[in-house]
């Protein structure tokens, strides 16, 4: 039995609220995912609620800086940090996790919630048109890069060479 990847899909999305310290996020996700094709990315995982714990114990670690996060996700880790941020770039490299993405940074754009300029761009790790557009959209680069849930080995081309995380 072959099964064609929209049977994975859901787009069941529910409203849900998070908060962290002082901080109330409204953002649309999923309570799980399927893991193949992944989709991991339609909800929101520990590691990205330790990091924004973290962050909403300390905005001071981001505050007034610009960042890229890698693997966002619905954005939840990004979007906190837009509260403290002057620019914050979100990425996924999973088309159907960017539009939820977009969805919720539109809607922070709605609620006036954002004071950082907040995009979402597609990556996918070892893309180099992928990251050469990123390049050129942002070419003085990012202050700090996030990535709350990633795992897996990945090289980063800058500039001024490539990092290996």
């Amino acid at each position: 039995v072959c099964l064609d990847p929209s049977f994975f899909m859901n787009r069941n999305y529910e409203m849900k609220t998070f908060t962290y310290g002082s901080q109330e996020l409204q953002l649309l996700c999923l309570s799980s995912a399927c893991t193949d094709y992944d989709l991991t990315g339609q909800l929101v995982w520990p590691g990205a609620v330790l990091m924004n714990t973290y962050l909403s114990e300390h905005p001071e670690t981001v505050k007034g800086h610009s960042l890229i996060e890698l693997g966002s996700g619905i954005g939840i880790t990004g979007i906190l940090c837009s509260r403290f941020c002057k620019e914050v770039v979100l990425t996924d490299h999973n088309d159907e996790v960017l539009e939820i993405i977009k969805k919720n940074i539109e809607m922070q754009s709605c609620s006036g919630n954002a004071d950082a300029v907040l995009t979402a761009e597609k990556l996918e790790w070892g893309n180099h048109d992928h990251l050469s557009n990123i390049i050129e959209k942002h070419p003085v680069g990012f202050d700090l890069i996030l990535g709350a849930d990633i795992y897996i080995l990945l090289t980063f081309l800058c500039p001024c060479g490539y990092f290996q995380f």
